[in-house]
């Protein structure tokens, strides 16, 4: 019985040495092996993954809802509790950036844009996901204005998102 654990422990020693197996055959770890020698050192990977904008990107938006609801290239827009848009076209939607062409109004111009609002250019950016949807965050607004307005005006900001 004592031969047989000997045996079978150096059996066992020798196969993890890289020796002949019992039978006198190589071991795997005995055959040169060629790819070590053409082995090419694996790709780095990136620490930072690259992020691809979304595709489909919205606007909250609470013109004529005040819950608000998810919007595209929307005709009217509230962009604060102060200002909104109207009447407006797009001319870019997304992925990064929408600009669009309109009527600008708000609390800050009463009773003078009431009938005659401005003619502006808006550009809302800044993607932030809510709600496992991407929305625009951010507003900037270009209008030429009289100097009594240019004051009190709500031109850039932040929009709501759910």
């Amino acid at each position: 019985m004592r031969l047989l654990i000997a045996l079978a422990a150096a059996s066992l020693a020798a196969v993890s040495c890289g020796a002949s197996t019992p039978s006198g055959t190589p071991s795997a770890s005995d055959t040169p092996s060629s790819s070590t020698a053409t082995a090419t050192p694996p790709e780095p990977i990136s620490a930072t993954p690259v992020e691809t904008p979304p595709t489909t990107v919205y606007v909250f938006n609470s013109f004529g809802d005040e819950q608000g609801r998810p919007d595209q290239r929307p005709a009217d827009l509230v962009v604060s509790e102060f200002s909104s848009l109207s009447k407006l076209t797009w001319q870019n939607w997304g992925p990064e950036t929408a600009v669009g062409s309109g009527k600008l109004s708000g609390s800050w111009c009463l009773p003078e844009c009431l009938d005659k609002p401005y003619d502006a250019t808006v550009t809302l950016s800044s993607i932030k996901m809510a709600q496992g949807q991407a929305y625009f965050s951010k507003y900037d607004i270009q209008v030429d204005l009289p100097v009594a307005q240019q004051e009190g005006a709500d031109l850039n900001g932040t929009l709501a998102t759910p």
